[in-house]
């Protein structure tokens, strides 16, 4: 692993810094006697010393006020991580390194509307028989064209049929599956009932869910990286993916993220033209796709920053830097508040080192960072210097659900519920301690929507641990068998950018920090052996040969497949 130091800062970004949290040193560490909070330590996080939901909001819209679509590597996210820097150095004590490597990038080449960045829906275009139809736009990672475009005829493949060799040269359409698909409606949309057997707590208001279905995009984006990959495979002209929602709700929709460059154009349509384009696939029709995209070799980093504690043994948080919507990467401002308030405590109350990783390439998954991150981390962990993982995500999410369309039109329509958007705080299987945490820490907060579960996969009871999922990029930790907590959520707003800030709740966003910090606080008082809990026997399980977790997410290998196995 590759590590330098960070480098000095743009004017603009310290006048950026300084407008939201005010200005302090651009040393790369700033060593100043911290203020002390009172004489004893404290056992919870003292909401009076946290960061306001009016500043966790100014941190949070910086990414969206430098560009809509921030995507791994762009000039955008470099701005953003830079920023973050800046941020890091004005707390006392913070100590900086990072970690840079290269990417093969895409990008969007149209700029956005508003001239901040790039953007999917500027970037393709589809026509039938000459006709243009409005896109959503381009579908991240497809393959970039000449103007002229891919040519070829349409055809409709229901979600059941397979891309084959027939459908070379053809521009295939396909709807993208939801909770209405005789075939993958459990992957996309599972029950909830599933969902919540795995809870050791759960909010009062999550009951009303029991008889309903988890409905959320994101769930059907290794359905449609599959989709992309076979297409491909086969010489198909180009691929259409079509929503079930209006255009402009999914407008510059981000997915999927496995940072694969496929082999073929493709481009996302609302529903209204998804029916049009659909119902003329029926007779042979010609369509053509343009997607303007570039590919080159970038670098990106990860961003550590390692606040001393009385011991070297290390708690650390985790989250993404790059992302396209308010939700995505927010946890990033979720960690930086709560480096603000630890560096407040006085040394004797930080019994062990905290450390926050900002990382890259979440928008990559093939050179996911928080993957790569935890290369490092597991060899830290074995020689006794980590304690535990906590992965910070998405964050103060309000509920947004499809409902059927009122006007007669086919579809649904996206709308707000008044609700907040379940959460989930993911704990290890047979780790009492962390549960018990865990819920203590909820149920103090008050937090209106929250699972503690110990994953979202079906158990496996020949493997140890039996669930591996945790979800997103906890899911790093946990699977390397390090002791991890992690929080998130997957509301429709995640991907789609549409919703702007409205999707967020600052207030439940702080709550959920407040929570987070408390059980951080409660947690850093044991012992590793303690914390380390079940994840020992798994990993002696592990050195012996047996079924444990794994992960293949970070392969490292940016190209889809070329041929058919």
């Amino acid at each position: 692993m590759k590590i330098k130091q960070i480098y000095q800062q743009s004017i603009g970004l310290v006048l950026l810094g300084c407008s939201v949290t005010g200005c302090g040193s651009d040393r790369n560490t700033v060593v100043i006697d911290p203020p002390v909070i009172g004489e004893s330590c404290p056992s919870i996080i003292d909401e009076k010393q946290f960061t306001d939901a009016k500043t966790l909001e100014k941190m949070v819209q910086v990414g969206p006020d430098l560009a809509q679509l921030r995507s791994t590597g762009s000039q955008a996210h470099q701005q953003l991580i830079n920023w973050i820097e800046l941020e890091a150095k004005k707390i006392p004590g913070m100590q900086l390194k990072s970690d840079q490597y290269e990417i093969q990038r895409w990008q969007p080449m149209i700029v956005a509307e508003n001239g901040k960045g790039r953007s999917l829906l500027r970037s393709g275009q589809l026509s039938v028989n000459g006709k243009e139809i409005a896109i959503a736009g381009a579908v991240p990672y497809s393959l970039g064209t000449t103007l002229a475009g891919n040519s070829g005829d349409l055809v409709f493949l229901e979600s059941n049929q397979p891309i084959t060799a027939e459908h070379k040269g053809k521009i295939i359409v396909r709807a993208i599956p939801t909770s209405q698909d005789p075939v993958y409606a459990n992957m996309v949309a599972p029950p909830y009932a599933f969902l919540f057997q795995f809870a050791k707590y759960l909010s009062s208001s999550l009951n009303e869910l029991k008889t309903q279905r988890y409905d959320k995009p994101f769930l059907a984006g290794e359905l449609m990286n599959q989709d992309l990959i076979a297409a491909g495979k086969v010489g198909a002209a180009g691929l259409i993916l079509g929503f079930d929602v209006p255009r402009d709700q999914v407008k510059d929709y981000f997915d999927p993220h496995n940072g694969l460059h496929y082999r073929l154009p493709a481009v996302f349509l609302g529903v209204d033209e998804f029916a049009e384009v659909k119902a003329l696939a029926s007779s042979n029709t010609q369509a053509k796709i343009v997607v303007q995209a570039e590919r080159d070799t970038a670098t990106t980093r990860n961003l550590i920053a390692t606040l001393p504690g009385l011991s070297d043994e290390k708690i650390v948080f985790v989250a993404n830097t790059d992302g396209n919507t308010w939700v995505q990467e927010n946890g990033v401002s979720g960690m930086i508040a709560m480096a603000q308030y630890f560096a407040k405590l006085p040394l004797k109350c930080r019994p062990k080192t905290y450390e926050f990783a900002f990382n890259t390439g979440h928008l990559h998954m093939s050179k996911e960072g928080t993957f790569r991150y935890m290369e490092q981390l597991d060899q830290e962990y074995k020689q006794g210097k980590v304690s535990f993982v906590f992965a910070v995500e998405h964050l103060g999410t309000r509920e947004i659900v499809a409902k059927p369309r009122t006007d007669g039109s086919v579809g649904r329509t996206l709308e707000f519920s008044g609700k907040p958007e379940p959460q989930a705080w993911f704990v290890p299987e047979d780790h009492v301690l962390m549960q018990k945490v865990a819920t203590e820490a909820a149920q103090r907060r008050n937090l209106p929507a929250v699972m503690v579960s110990t994953g979202q996969d079906m158990p496996n009871p020949q493997r140890l641990p039996k669930q591996c999922s945790f979800g997103g990029i906890g899911n790093a930790s946990h699977q390397n068998l390090i002791p991890t907590m992690a929080t998130i959520s997957g509301p429709w707003s995640l991907w789609a950018p549409s919703f702007g800030k409205d999707a967020i709740d600052f207030n439940l966003m702080r709550d959920q920090l407040l929570a987070i910090g408390d059980s951080v606080l409660a947690l850093q008082k044991y012992s590793k052996t303690e914390i380390d809990g079940p994840y020992t026997a798994w990993r002696t399980a592990s050195e012996q040969g047996k079924l444990v977790c794994s992960h293949n997410t970070n392969s490292g290998i940016e190209d889809a497949p070329s041929t058919v196995n």
